[in-house]
């Protein structure tokens, strides 16, 4: 199934897409209690009727997986990890898709990724098993106020700028498949493909992450990995290009769908 979170009256609700209409299945918080257990709670609706928001919960973590993709590392000048390099994201600054990203800084970059929606409590993994961790995927935007992110040796207030995270909706793992199969990762800037990876090239891969990361926190179901972006950032270019305002941003993950971002004053 692929879900999403979308504005009630009463609160943030879970919804199933299906085509054009989205099917309510009862508020986040006990959607992510067991999301095994969740079933209709209302008749559906039309997507066009709803206001979108991510399905991610406030209480989840984002932890974000930083230079996985060896031309990124590259081209960013910084050496090839031999272990996932970890930082955080605040649930705070995620959007939905089509919500606008205010422009940051003069130096607000892109970062096309794939994010991995965590379905049941995990702790200490192994990489066999741990794709069973997994309820979903989904389309991630990491973007980057990179005077920030390099001004000291910790990466959090460049990566933690209000409305910064576009996350679409989630496909759960048994629709979406495997990234390991390989799947294309691609950003467009105002229509020019800026991005084109491929999961297949991860230095790390999901169930290495996963097993990385639970080896020392507790994944609870709702917690979103994004898991590193390729080649083709506005600060690897040369000249460096970044985002300004009234550039639109649109990211896509193979089979998961696409994220588009307006970027504004």
């Amino acid at each position: 199934m692929k879900i999403t979170g979308f504005t009630t009256d009463t609160g943030i609700q879970i919804g199933r897409i299906e085509g054009d209409m989205i099917v309510p299945l009862g508020p986040i918080a006990g959607f992510w209690d067991d999301p095994a257990k969740a079933t209709e709670s209302a008749a559906p609706v039309p997507l066009s009727a709803v206001t979108l928001c991510p399905a991610i919960p406030r209480t989840g973590k984002v932890i974000c997986i930083g230079l996985n993709y060896r031309a990124h590392a590259e081209e960013a000048g910084m050496a090839i990890p031999t272990t996932p390099v970890v930082f955080s994201r605040w649930t705070e600054t995620l959007v939905a898709d089509g919500e606008p990203s205010p422009v940051s800084g003069a130096a607000y970059d892109w970062e096309a990724e794939l994010g991995v929606v965590i379905g049941r409590k995990t702790r200490a993994a192994d990489a066999a098993s741990a794709l069973e961790s997994v309820f979903g995927y989904c389309t991630f935007n990491d973007l980057s106020n990179r005077a920030l992110q390099l001004e000291t040796a910790q990466w959090t207030l460049g990566k933690n700028i209000d409305r910064s995270g576009p996350v679409g909706a989630i496909v759960s793992a048994d629709e979406a498949g495997n990234p390991a199969e390989g799947w294309q990762v691609i950003c467009d800037v105002n229509g020019e493909r800026v991005q084109s990876g491929n999961t297949a090239d991860f230095i790390f891969t999901v169930p290495e992450i996963i097993a990385c990361v639970s080896r020392q926190m507790t994944l609870n179901p709702g917690d979103l990995i994004i898991t590193g972006t390729p080649a083709g950032v506005g600060m690897g270019m040369k000249p460096q290009r970044y985002l300004k305002p009234g550039d639109v941003v649109r990211v896509e993950v193979q089979g998961l769908g696409a994220v588009t971002t307006p970027i504004t004053a």
